[in-house]
């Protein structure tokens, strides 16, 4: 194997670790409109998920196809699955410990909706989080003094494909 076919395998390892998804799935979505309209129909039936007026437009339009996707269309629609899948841990930390650590120094945070939001966390009970909160709850833990800025932030691979 010489060093161009192992770094290609690096890449491809590594987007596979990050949940990314590779040029195969998305082509082959693009391909199916009918496949692509059903996951545009089940993402908007999701629950707790608050989807941008863009993106939610965006998944309507789709909805909608009857005709194959551009590779970007489909990149896309994969990208919101991905960003729909719940998590319960990130690089080893649990969500649970973090929104527990958080809640008891809230006050201590400089933005009044990020208290919130961590108030809001600890009473729903929810242990797994999606990719948006998260992120949030790292910026917050960042911030708390709970996180170095600096630490890796891997999600695990989620478990379905299309």
């Amino acid at each position: 194997m010489d060093l161009f076919e192992r770094d290609a395998q690096d890449v491809n390892t590594s987007c596979r670790c990050l949940g990314m998804a590779n040029y195969r799935e998305i082509n082959s979505l693009a391909k199916a409109p009918d496949r692509a309209r059903t996951l545009a129909t089940f993402l908007l039936t999701l629950p707790d998920i608050d989807w941008t007026d863009g993106e939610a437009d965006f998944l309507d339009g789709m909805k909608a196809r009857g005709e194959e996707l551009s590779t970007r269309q489909a990149e896309k629609l994969v990208e919101l699955r991905d960003e729909s899948v719940r998590y319960t841990s990130a690089s080893g930390f649990s969500f649970k410990a973090l929104i527990e650590i958080c809640w008891l120094n809230r006050f201590d945070l400089n933005d009044e909706a990020d208290i919130e939001f961590i108030e809001k966390l600890r009473a729903s009970g929810h242990a797994s989080l999606r990719k948006r909160e998260a992120l949030r709850l790292r910026y917050c833990a960042i911030e708390l003094g709970e996180l170095e800025p600096d630490q890796p932030w891997f999600f695990p691979p989620p478990i379905m494909r299309l």
